[in-house]
């Protein structure tokens, strides 16, 4: 933990060489769109160093300058991506520190100008793998935040905007690993959202569609660690619902598969406390039904 602490300390220090380097560029120059550019890129992270550090205020003033070097580019240029896209970032690391301070009426507005700042982006290049991936991910920050704050509704809209939006970018590159695990989170939290509404057979379809995302990312990584920890975990909170559901038979089936994506998981990363836990606990539970069940 000191080795990290001390990482983000030198790394902050690197952060605030940089900024320094860039306002005299700008004292020299005001409009320079490239120094503009890059200082709200050091900015955003130097906020998520602080962040790192506790160091909560002075990581919302750096989020805050960043978002405000990237307007002032905006009013030289205002299609210029790579700004916009350093300012929906800004944005939305802004949102995650307001929503983990409780902050959470400003964590929305600073996500859904994020949002919009990402729409700004696809206006111009629609095809914009990064913009339509990183919308995905605030949506999905978003309704996870509403569903905390019991707006149902709205989160169930956000869920399924998060996942048009990965859509959209599986289109044009159906092999991005990262996009896949987006939508896998994105359908996981939507079937979360639908079991505790009730809603058990969209759930149980939101389960299996995330279960479908994550075994498309492992045909293309078959050893890839987080799908199979996603995927087991998904697996697991299927068959928990399906018990719910006098589902038995189907549960057992999945729990079985679960207890394999994390058997395999363990292959590739022995030392991983949580699918070492998971796997232990669910073995325990079906040891206890008395069913013959994959051991470790």
């Amino acid at each position: 933990m000191q080795a990290q602490l001390s990482e983000f300390e030198v790394a902050k220090q690197s952060y605030s060489d940089a900024i320094a380097a860039f306002n005299s560029v700008l004292l020299i120059a005001p409009d320079d769109i490239a120094a503009l550019n890059n200082k709200g890129g050091a900015l955003v992270r130097m906020g998520e160093s602080q962040a790192q550090l506790s160091e909560f205020e002075a990581a919302k003033q750096s989020y805050s300058d960043a978002i405000a070097a990237c307007d002032f580019a905006l009013v030289i240029a205002s299609d210029y991506i790579s700004v916009i896209n350093i300012k929906s970032s800004a944005l939305g690391c802004l949102g995650d520190l307001q929503a983990g301070l409780s902050e959470f009426e400003a964590a929305k507005q600073s996500y859904s100008e994020a949002i919009a700042a990402f729409n700004s982006v696809l206006l111009i290049a629609p095809d914009d793998i990064a913009a339509l991936n990183n919308k995905g991910g605030v949506l999905l920050r978003l309704g996870e935040l509403q569903a905390q704050l019991s707006e149902f509704e709205a989160a169930k809209q956000s869920y399924s905007d998060a996942i048009a939006a990965i859509n959209s970018a599986l289109i044009i590159t159906p092999d991005y690993i990262l996009i896949f695990i987006s939508k896998g989170g994105a359908l996981q939290s939507l079937g979360e959202l639908q079991a505790q509404l009730s809603e058990f057979e969209a759930a149980k379809r939101s389960y299996s569609e995330a279960i479908a995302t994550l075994n498309s990312a492992l045909v293309i990584a078959p050893d890839y660690l987080y799908a199979l920890k996603s995927k087991g975990l998904v697996l697991n909170i299927l068959g928990d619902l399906q018990v719910q559901l006098s589902e038995q038979q189907e549960a057992l089936k999945n729990w079985q598969e679960a207890l394999e994506m994390f058997n395999r998981s363990l292959a590739i990363a022995p030392n991983d406390d949580w699918v070492r836990n998971s796997r232990d606990s669910l073995q325990e539970y079906l040891d206890n039904l008395g069913e013959d069940t994959v051991t470790s």
